[in-house]
């Protein structure tokens, strides 16, 4: 029979159609190393042995194989092999095949012949499916859900962005990379952050809409934007061409966070040139993060920079404490007279301790701050007009501005 004869011959009919993908398609060309051909010739037999257990009435396209045929299509899409080529070696299958079938029947049996016919039918309904099966794997596997988009993802935020690499799983997913790129982290309210490989529906479905809000709302200029998850935080990476297009990423995590229905916290990266330093980018937005969800900041993008306090302070629980203790008198009476003592301090400081430019800021009589400083001293016991005493006021400044909500 012929399928008997197919079984017998499978191995050296696998290795043959493998050679000849090799040598008809270029990409297959360009796969160093045997351990992949291997594994093409191994999955060649696979369908082989389907073929043939359908034509003796089994099952034949069993859903291992459909794994098979998915995990083939990953491995294809890793090795920079293109989606045309991968849907031609499906036609080279088929063809091989059927020409082993036609040498294998006896010029002079009928029934054979008629055998044959009804074998062609099944080897293009095999590579049918087996080539649909693929062509869907391979589109899924190079949009950022699939392994290759995690993989660029991980190589840029790991500091690998100068590498060949990088640039090669780029061009398969079709992204044009910036010079430079600006990290943006966003955290969901409630959104676990540890790694896990089933996360609940909720969260699931919570990280799938920031991410599609992401790539709808974070626009830049030029460059291809890349998002993902990582560690439960949706991360976008934002190509700038300078420092100055910050301003820009800045403007569009808060349109971002005004579309979203949950309540956000961002942290983005400052500017740092070359792919390179996407790494450091990345450790700057995720402290910034971890500061914004920290301290209550929610709708809008913050850097390190603006959080440095915060970030200096976070260590020292005594420290927070002192600045609370120095600014907490000012809250309180400004609370319970109408007064804004808090607002001269800020002007003062805004003017560079100039008497004249604060009472312009807060349109009253330099004496009217004179009098305001020294209510200051008075109630916390800092003399505003000492450099060293100013700073710890400044700081405490700070502490607060970063609790409070925009």
């Amino acid at each position: 029979m012929i399928a008997q004869r197919l079984a017998a011959a499978k191995e050296q009919l696998a290795r043959t159609i493998v050679d000849r993908l090799r040598i008809d398609i270029v990409s297959y060309r360009l796969i160093e190393g045997e351990p992949e051909f291997d594994d093409a010739v191994a999955f060649s037999v696979r369908c082989i042995e389907a073929l043939v257990e359908g034509i003796l009435g089994g099952e034949g396209i069993s859903q291992s194989l459909l794994r098979d045929t998915r995990e083939m299509a990953r491995q294809l899409v890793t090795q920079g092999v293109s989606m045309n080529a991968m849907q031609h070696s499906g036609r080279v299958f088929g063809a091989s095949i059927w020409e082993a079938v036609v040498a294998s029947v006896s010029g002079g049996d009928e029934a054979e012949r008629d055998a044959a016919m009804e074998i062609g039918g099944r080897i293009w309904r095999l590579v049918d499916v087996i080539s649909n099966t693929g062509a869907h794997a391979y589109l899924d596997e190079i949009t950022d859900r699939g392994l290759l988009g995690r993989q660029l993802l991980d190589a840029l935020l790991a500091g690998r962005g100068d590498t060949e690499f990088v640039h090669r799983l780029a061009r398969t997913l079709h992204l044009r990379l910036g010079d430079s790129h600006a990290v943006v982290l966003i955290r969901g309210d409630g959104v676990p952050i540890e790694e896990a490989p089933e996360r609940p529906l909720a969260t699931r479905v919570a990280l799938d809409h920031i991410v599609e809000a992401a790539r709808s709302r974070l626009r830049p200029s030029s460059g291809s934007l890349l998002a993902g998850i990582r560690l439960g935080d949706v991360v976008a990476l934002y190509p700038v061409s300078g420092p100055d297009e910050l301003r820009r990423v800045r403007h569009d995590s808060a349109t971002l966070a005004r579309g979203l229905s949950v309540d956000v916290s961002i942290g983005m990266s400052g500017w740092h040139e070359g792919l390179a330093s996407i790494g450091l980018a990345y450790s700057e937005a995720r402290e910034a993060v971890e500061i914004a969800v920290g301290t209550g900041i929610r709708g809008r993008a913050i850097t390190l920079e603006e959080v440095l306090v915060d970030h200096m302070l976070r260590s020292s629980s005594h420290a927070q404490r002192l600045l609370d203790a120095a600014l907490r008198p000012l809250l309180d009476y400004d609370r319970e007279h109408s007064a804004e003592l808090v607002e001269t301090l800020q002007a003062y400081l805004a003017a560079g301790t100039n008497l004249t430019q604060s009472a312009r800021l807060l349109t009253v009589h330099p004496n009217t701050v004179v009098y305001r400083l020294r209510r200051i001293r008075e109630l916390t016991g800092r003399d505003p007009q000492s450099i060293d005493e100013l700073l710890v006021l400044f700081l405490a400044l700070k502490l607060n501005e970063l609790r409070s909500p925009w």
